[in-house]
């Protein structure tokens, strides 16, 4: 078998694991929604909730704006392209990532910066360091919030020392790789830089996931803030892993849910993580028609 033969294997297998992830991720729900339904149908939200959820939909949509310029920052790497056209791929194409497979927003966006200075090995050199950076701003924020012992309550098999030095080895190797291409003569230094950069925009806008997630708890239930931060960052990552699962459908949902059962609060955890999704759903509409409407007139030619 040909490297490209074992490739094309690896890839459909890892597609149909994540069928089967997503599959059995919405059984678990159907069956706890099944169970807890009686708590959680006691819920009436009210005008102010409605207003209030629509109010953090558009948190969520401005928040989106820090991976736009992530996203931006990106293609810098590889050509000189304007910010409105890097903004204007990004929120065109954000809803796309709900179709099935969960990359046709990630081709769309692709084919919506070509033939502007970007060859095709670029663009997919940029794409692939974007499926980097945003899963590696999930996990610096949980490490963060880890790191002032929050997220005790729902990883309770990790020590605090183990936040500290997993802290600090990516704050130092980020030094390091500085350093050396700086001693070295390397024009790596404002590439290592621009990189920094983009990484701590996906960590703020992780910062504003989990808020948005714990207001949304919070209107149900008390819980401590930074654990419920700390589990929506957590199992939005396990979603955003997930191959084919289309915008982390089910997966986020299960995990999110089986993170906070130890706060006995399973009515609230449901309810709130049902929730979670109809926001960042609304919030991705929100900067599609954004977007839309922003650019949908610009002459990419002359950008």
């Amino acid at each position: 078998m040909t490297a490209l033969a074992k490739r094309a294997s690896l890839k459909k297998l890892a597609v149909w694991l994540g069928r089967c992830l997503l599959l059995a991720a919405l059984i678990f729900l159907a069956f706890e929604l099944r169970k807890h339904w009686s708590g959680i149908s006691e819920w009436r939200p009210t005008g102010q909730d409605v207003a209030f959820l629509f109010g953090l939909a558009l948190i969520y949509a401005l928040a989106l704006l820090l991976l736009a310029e992530c996203w931006h920052w990106i293609l810098k790497l590889f050509g000189n392209l304007q910010r409105k056209l890097a903004y204007a791929s990004f929120l065109i194409t954000q809803v796309a990532k709900y179709l099935p497979g969960n990359v046709a927003h990630l081709i769309g966006r692709g084919l919506y910066v070509r033939g502007n200075g970007l060859k095709d090995g670029q663009i997919v050199q940029a794409t692939l360091l974007e499926l980097a950076i945003i899963p590696l701003g999930a996990i610096v924020a949980i490490l963060i919030l880890g790191c002032a012992g929050q997220l005790s309550s729902v990883l309770p098999f990790i020590p605090v020392w183990l936040w500290w030095l997993g802290s600090v080895a990516v704050l130092a190797s980020s030094a390091v790789a500085i350093v050396f291409s700086s001693r070295l003569g390397l024009n790596l230094r404002p590439f290592l830089l621009d990189l920094f950069f983009s990484l701590c925009l996906s960590v703020l806008f992780m910062g504003f996931l989990g808020a948005i997630f714990a207001a949304i708890f919070l209107m149900l239930s008390s819980a401590p803030v930074a654990t419920l931060a700390g589990s929506a960052i957590l199992s939005w990552l396990v979603g955003y892993l997930t191959p084919g699962s289309p915008g982390g459908l089910g997966t986020r949902e299960a995990t999110l849910f089986a993170l906070l059962s130890s706060l006995q609060m399973q009515d609230a955890a449901l309810l709130a993580a049902a929730l979670f999704r109809l926001v960042t759903v609304l919030g991705d509409l929100i900067a599609f028609l954004a977007g839309w409407f922003l650019f949908r007139n610009t002459d990419k030619s002359k950008i």
